[in-house]
Protein backbone atom coordinates (compact mmCIF):
# COMPACT_ATOMS: atom_id res chain seq x y z
CA UNK A 1 0.00 0.00 0.00
CA UNK A 2 1.56 3.43 -0.69
CA UNK A 3 0.05 6.91 -0.95
CA UNK A 4 -0.83 7.70 -4.20
CA UNK A 5 1.41 11.01 -4.52
CA UNK A 6 4.51 8.36 -4.11
CA UNK A 7 3.54 6.07 -7.22
CA UNK A 8 5.56 7.92 -9.36
CA UNK A 9 8.38 5.94 -7.08
CA UNK A 10 7.81 2.53 -7.82
CA UNK A 11 8.57 2.46 -11.55
CA UNK A 12 10.88 -0.09 -11.27
CA UNK A 13 8.50 -2.52 -9.29
CA UNK A 14 5.43 -1.46 -11.38
CA UNK A 15 6.92 -1.28 -14.88
CA UNK A 16 5.80 -4.56 -17.25
CA UNK A 17 3.96 -6.08 -14.38
CA UNK A 18 0.62 -7.33 -14.59
CA UNK A 19 -1.85 -7.01 -11.82
CA UNK A 20 -4.27 -5.56 -9.88
CA UNK A 21 -4.79 -2.27 -8.30
CA UNK A 22 -7.08 -1.01 -5.63
CA UNK A 23 -8.02 2.65 -4.23
CA UNK A 24 -8.17 3.50 -0.99
CA UNK A 25 -9.62 6.77 1.15
CA UNK A 26 -9.41 6.48 4.82
CA UNK A 27 -9.40 2.58 4.46
CA UNK A 28 -12.50 2.38 2.61
CA UNK A 29 -12.08 0.46 -0.72
CA UNK A 30 -13.69 3.37 -3.96
CA UNK A 31 -11.98 0.71 -6.82
CA UNK A 32 -10.91 -2.39 -8.09
CA UNK A 33 -8.85 -2.13 -11.33
CA UNK A 34 -6.43 -4.35 -13.67
CA UNK A 35 -3.55 -3.34 -15.80
CA UNK A 36 -1.40 -5.66 -18.22
CA UNK A 37 1.16 -3.11 -17.31
CA UNK A 38 0.42 -1.22 -13.92
CA UNK A 39 3.57 1.30 -14.72
CA UNK A 40 1.69 2.45 -18.15
CA UNK A 41 -1.69 2.44 -16.49
CA UNK A 42 -0.51 4.78 -13.95
CA UNK A 43 2.06 7.11 -15.89
CA UNK A 44 -0.31 7.82 -19.03
CA UNK A 45 -3.72 7.44 -16.97
CA UNK A 46 -4.15 8.26 -13.16
CA UNK A 47 -0.85 10.43 -13.20
CA UNK A 48 -0.89 12.40 -16.67
CA UNK A 49 -3.21 15.42 -16.72
CA UNK A 50 -5.24 15.16 -19.75
CA UNK A 51 -4.76 11.47 -20.18
CA UNK A 52 -6.20 10.05 -23.02
CA UNK A 53 -6.64 6.34 -21.66
CA UNK A 54 -10.03 5.33 -20.38
CA UNK A 55 -10.18 6.46 -16.74
CA UNK A 56 -12.71 6.44 -14.72
CA UNK A 57 -14.19 9.87 -14.12
CA UNK A 58 -15.20 9.40 -9.62
CA UNK A 59 -11.56 8.46 -9.56
CA UNK A 60 -10.10 11.37 -11.19
CA UNK A 61 -12.39 13.62 -9.04
CA UNK A 62 -11.29 12.06 -6.27
CA UNK A 63 -7.45 12.39 -6.74
CA UNK A 64 -8.16 16.33 -7.84
CA UNK A 65 -9.68 16.93 -4.53
CA UNK A 66 -8.21 14.58 -2.47
CA UNK A 67 -4.46 13.39 -3.20
CA UNK A 68 -3.54 13.25 0.04
CA UNK A 69 -5.80 10.96 1.66
CA UNK A 70 -5.81 8.22 -1.35
CA UNK A 71 -3.67 5.01 -0.99
CA UNK A 72 -3.19 2.42 -3.92
CA UNK A 73 -2.64 -1.28 -3.62
CA UNK A 74 -1.14 -3.28 -6.10
CA UNK A 75 -1.20 -7.16 -6.70
CA UNK A 76 1.01 -8.66 -8.70
CA UNK A 77 -0.37 -11.39 -10.93
CA UNK A 78 -0.60 -13.27 -14.38
CA UNK A 79 -2.46 -11.35 -16.95
CA UNK A 80 -4.69 -14.96 -17.51
CA UNK A 81 -6.18 -13.79 -14.27
CA UNK A 82 -7.11 -10.06 -14.12
CA UNK A 83 -10.52 -10.21 -15.46
CA UNK A 84 -11.87 -12.87 -13.41
CA UNK A 85 -10.26 -11.96 -10.60
CA UNK A 86 -10.71 -8.23 -10.70
CA UNK A 87 -14.65 -9.57 -11.01
CA UNK A 88 -14.55 -11.51 -8.33
CA UNK A 89 -13.24 -8.90 -5.96
CA UNK A 90 -15.62 -6.07 -7.49
CA UNK A 91 -18.74 -7.96 -6.80
CA UNK A 92 -17.58 -9.78 -3.19
CA UNK A 93 -16.63 -6.09 -2.09
CA UNK A 94 -19.09 -3.95 -3.95
CA UNK A 95 -16.61 -0.71 -4.31
CA UNK A 96 -18.09 2.69 -4.65
CA UNK A 97 -16.49 3.59 -8.14
CA UNK A 98 -16.27 0.45 -10.10
CA UNK A 99 -19.49 0.23 -12.35
CA UNK A 100 -19.44 -2.68 -14.14
CA UNK A 101 -20.02 -6.24 -12.82
CA UNK A 102 -20.75 -4.21 -9.53
CA UNK A 103 -23.65 -5.52 -8.12
CA UNK A 104 -24.20 -2.27 -6.54
CA UNK A 105 -25.16 -0.59 -9.78
CA UNK A 106 -26.17 -3.58 -11.87
CA UNK A 107 -28.78 -6.72 -11.59
CA UNK A 108 -26.76 -8.82 -13.78
CA UNK A 109 -23.97 -8.73 -11.93
CA UNK A 110 -26.18 -9.51 -9.05
CA UNK A 111 -27.46 -12.35 -11.30
CA UNK A 112 -23.91 -14.00 -11.25
CA UNK A 113 -23.57 -13.92 -7.64
CA UNK A 114 -26.44 -15.95 -7.36
CA UNK A 115 -25.38 -18.23 -10.04
CA UNK A 116 -22.12 -18.63 -8.42
CA UNK A 117 -23.34 -19.07 -5.11
CA UNK A 118 -26.10 -21.47 -6.16
CA UNK A 119 -23.18 -23.73 -8.17
CA UNK A 120 -20.45 -23.66 -5.63
CA UNK A 121 -22.73 -24.83 -3.18
CA UNK A 122 -23.93 -27.48 -4.96
CA UNK A 123 -27.52 -27.18 -3.07
CA UNK A 124 -31.23 -25.80 -3.38
CA UNK A 125 -31.59 -22.38 -2.06
CA UNK A 126 -35.05 -21.03 -1.29
CA UNK A 127 -35.44 -16.86 -2.91
CA UNK A 128 -35.53 -15.70 0.52
CA UNK A 129 -32.69 -17.91 1.88
CA UNK A 130 -30.26 -16.13 -1.22
CA UNK A 131 -31.29 -12.56 -0.31
CA UNK A 132 -30.51 -12.80 3.61
CA UNK A 133 -27.09 -14.49 2.58
CA UNK A 134 -26.49 -11.64 -0.44
CA UNK A 135 -27.58 -8.70 2.37
CA UNK A 136 -25.40 -9.83 5.68
CA UNK A 137 -22.47 -10.94 2.87
CA UNK A 138 -22.65 -7.48 1.45
CA UNK A 139 -22.73 -5.72 4.75
CA UNK A 140 -26.57 -4.69 4.21
CA UNK A 141 -25.07 -2.17 1.56
CA UNK A 142 -27.19 -3.67 -1.41
CA UNK A 143 -31.12 -3.24 -0.42
CA UNK A 144 -33.32 -6.14 -0.46
CA UNK A 145 -35.20 -4.33 -3.41
CA UNK A 146 -32.85 -4.48 -5.46
CA UNK A 147 -31.59 -7.98 -4.52
CA UNK A 148 -35.30 -9.05 -5.15
CA UNK A 149 -35.21 -7.66 -8.29
CA UNK A 150 -32.56 -9.98 -9.59
CA UNK A 151 -34.37 -12.89 -8.13
CA UNK A 152 -37.72 -11.85 -10.19
CA UNK A 153 -35.74 -11.44 -13.57
CA UNK A 154 -36.78 -14.97 -14.43
CA UNK A 155 -35.10 -14.86 -18.40
CA UNK A 156 -32.12 -13.04 -16.81
CA UNK A 157 -31.33 -15.61 -14.12
CA UNK A 158 -31.57 -18.89 -15.48
CA UNK A 159 -28.71 -17.81 -17.77
CA UNK A 160 -27.06 -18.16 -13.98
CA UNK A 161 -29.43 -20.86 -12.52
CA UNK A 162 -32.15 -23.44 -12.79
CA UNK A 163 -34.91 -21.41 -10.56
CA UNK A 164 -39.15 -21.47 -9.92
CA UNK A 165 -40.38 -18.56 -9.85
CA UNK A 166 -43.61 -20.61 -8.29
CA UNK A 167 -41.59 -21.86 -5.81
CA UNK A 168 -39.15 -20.11 -5.08
CA UNK A 169 -36.14 -21.81 -5.25
CA UNK A 170 -32.37 -21.95 -7.19
CA UNK A 171 -30.51 -24.83 -7.93
CA UNK A 172 -27.64 -25.96 -9.91
CA UNK A 173 -27.54 -26.76 -13.19
CA UNK A 174 -26.85 -29.93 -13.94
Amino acid sequence: MVKFSEVKNYQKQLSQESGLYFFHVNEKLKYVGQSKDLWVRFIGGYLKKDTKQHVNSKLLDLIETSLDEIEVLFVLMEKELLKMTETLLIQKNIPEFNEIENPRKERHSVQKVIGRIVKESNRQWTFSEMRDYLYKGWNKRIPYSHIDRALADYKNLTNHCKQSQKRQTLNPKK
